[in-house]
């Protein structure tokens, strides 16, 4: 399965999903088995509503920036969707959820989504490369947790790493920008911490942030090549250097 590079394609597949399951059950248990959360973590539940909320908006403002379609026709199933979004009960009946989510709005959805991947040249990353790429930031994790890395820094560095499990976790609302936008933040947090790093970082430890450096610009190629711009590899050597 590929996850859709662009707003409106991102954001048909997870309704079309949510159509898809059954009216019996609370609009908390599809949720939470859409975006595989725990069905009790409302706080969790609530973030990534608010996210594919977010995703509806960047989708219809997408929409009204090109300038050669018919606008009223394409943006139909936003206004549907707005009225869907405006009360969130997650203890309801899917059934009053699944309702509104209608076939005009899902078609509506499709139409907005193959033209707005017309205007990018972006290409798709699939489960397989998402789920290698998860399994490759749970192995670092235990790898840091395990090493002679000094207690803060292992902090830092766990920190930075959940942060982007959650950003890939989220990424078929976030799409790709947010997981550019996570690695952009991790860099930053190194760069700020540079001197501590420099400081309490034993030759024992080398090793674990050339891993780290080598996963975050793994990723990074990953991204850059799916939006088919440079990556930023000589700046993440530079950056390992500094804190040597």
């Amino acid at each position: 399965m590929e996850i859709k590079t662009e707003p409106a394609g991102r954001l048909f597949d997870i309704l079309q999903e949510a159509k898809r399951k059954s009216e019996n059950s609370t609009a908390r248990k599809v949720w939470s088995e859409i975006f595989e959360v725990e069905e009790q973590d409302t706080s969790t539940l609530l973030k990534m509503l608010a996210d594919l909320i977010r995703l509806m908006h960047l989708s219809k403002r997408n929409i009204e920036e090109l300038n050669d379609i018919e606008h009223e026709l394409y943006l139909k199933p936003f206004s549907r969707l707005e009225v869907i979004f405006s009360q969130v009960n997650l203890d309801a009946q899917w059934k009053a959820w699944r309702d509104q989510i209608d076939e005009s709005t899902l078609y509506g959805l499709q139409f907005c989504s193959d033209r707005l991947n017309r205007s990018t040249n972006y290409t798709k990353i699939t489960n397989d490369e998402l789920d290698k790429i998860k399994d490759s930031l749970s192995d670092l994790v235990e790898q840091i947790l395990a090493s002679e890395l000094e207690v803060s820094l292992k902090q830092l560095l766990i920190r930075n790493l959940e942060r982007l499990r959650q950003t890939l976790i989220a990424y078929r609302i976030n799409g790709i920008d947010g997981i550019e936008t996570e690695i952009e933040l991790n860099l930053g947090s190194i760069l700020l911490h540079k001197d501590e790093i420099k400081k309490k970082s034993g030759e024992n430890s080398t090793h674990i942030w050339k891993k780290y450096f080598s996963f975050l610009d793994g990723l990074n190629k990953t991204i850059s090549t799916a939006k088919n711009v440079k990556s930023l590899g000589e700046g993440l050597t530079k950056l390992l250097e500094m804190i040597q």
